[in-house]
């Protein structure tokens, strides 16, 4: 049986709709005339008082001419049917079916946090989580090793989602769990990615070393996915940069992380690594640049264009994503080395924007943090 979908709402959906109808001119009642329904629930859209469902969205965007804007805020995220229902209350009949149902359940979250940013979604795995811990400990050893693999595969993500809200405990536990469970599971290349993010980590707190350390720890068998090695391998060359290494070693890397991406290509994605696309290699490449563009302007025209392909290259429904405002911030930086600050106030401003649709305080904090250093005036 496939797993039923439930509707999730970008919080902003009912000031949104609000805004869109009254730029219309449209009283309440004239908008439900047009997607005929009652007046009483366009009110209830509006206040957040109920959910609309994919259909209705798409339905009120037409109406409003929104061009995707409100059919974008409003998704299914797969539930947990009823076969893993049946499973959580008697968890030694957990089977192939309830691990591809969690399977599924993960792939929207993850397409969601996308969209809308890690804040919205972060209960909700969590709650999800508790469940997950729950089908793995009583898993029968038929299915113990299968179970692992999709446990970890959500406990990886659970570390991606601490990391993006600047919540060091949370990062830290998850990771260690997903790399314990990858490693039971015997998936190389989930091990690699939780150590990938390990790194990740290491970066956002500081320690520099360490980010180099288990980047290449994390591609160091060649047998793993190119694209996650691609990533590790842009990953280190960010981490010398930061730490002030050569120009040619930070480059040599980049021209590995170039030649593992280019092989890449050529297969398909991980569920747990599909944002691995063109435009995300070339922001990260020009990240490392721009921090040798600091010395350097060729470096520094070089992570122009890098980050300005890479930026103009997010699909729009990532474009609110605060990870993407993080990579505007890079952009902004790497403007106002090259002198164009009008530009990079309007990235930084941008920025500002996705932090606070995405109530994230990191990238509040980022923007902050450019801003002073570019020293722009007017800016928050």
């Amino acid at each position: 049986m496939p797993p039923r979908a439930s509707t999730i709402v970008d919080p902003r959906f009912a000031a949104e709709l609000r805004r869109l109808r009254e730029e219309r001119g449209l009283s309440l009642r004239q908008l439900a005339a047009v997607v005929n329904h009652g007046k009483s629930l366009i009110h209830q859209f509006e206040s957040g008082q109920t959910k609309p469902t994919v259909e209705i969205a798409a339905r009120l965007d037409r109406a409003l001419q929104a061009q995707g804007a409100l059919a974008g805020m409003v998704s299914t995220a797969p539930e947990v049917g009823e076969r893993l229902a049946f499973a959580a209350l008697r968890p030694h009949h957990v089977d192939s079916a309830a691990v591809n149902a969690l399977g599924n359940l993960l792939a929207g979250y993850r397409r969601l946090e996308d969209a809308i940013g890690s804040g919205p979604v972060m209960g909700a795995v969590r709650m999800q989580l508790d469940t997950v811990v729950s089908l793995l400990r009583d898993a029968p050893v038929g299915t113990r090793a299968e179970m692992a693999d999709m446990a970890a595969q959500w406990a990886q993500f659970a570390g991606w989602l601490g990391i993006a809200r600047g919540d060091t405990r949370a990062a830290t536990v998850w990771h260690a769990r997903a790399l314990q469970w990858a490693n039971e599971a015997g998936n190389k290349n989930l091990v690699a990615t939780v150590l990938s993010f390990q790194g990740h980590q290491a970066e956002w707190q500081g320690d520099l070393p360490a980010t180099v350390g288990l980047s290449r720890a994390a591609r160091r068998d060649d047998s793993v996915d190119p694209a996650l090695r691609a990533y590790c391998a842009g990953q280190e060359a960010r981490g010398l940069a930061m730490a002030g290494a050569a120009a040619a070693e930070v480059s040599s890397c980049l021209a590995e992380a170039s030649e593992l991406a280019d092989q890449a290509a050529e297969g398909p994605l991980s569920p747990w690594g599909y944002w691995y696309t063109p435009s995300f290699f070339a922001v990260q490449h020009g990240i490392a640049w721009r921090y040798l563009g600091a010395t350097d302007s060729r470096a520094n025209d070089r992570a122009l264009e890098l980050l300005m392909t890479g930026a103009a290259g997010v699909s729009e429904e990532a474009a609110g994503a605060d990870w993407h405002g993080r990579n505007l911030v890079h952009l902004a930086i790497a403007q106002g080395q090259a002198g164009e600050l009008a530009a990079a106030g309007e990235t930084l401003a941008a920025a500002d924007q996705i932090a606070v649709a995405s109530a994230s305080r990191r990238l509040t904090n980022e923007v902050i943090a450019a801003v002073r250093q570019l020293a722009l005036s007017g800016m928050p």
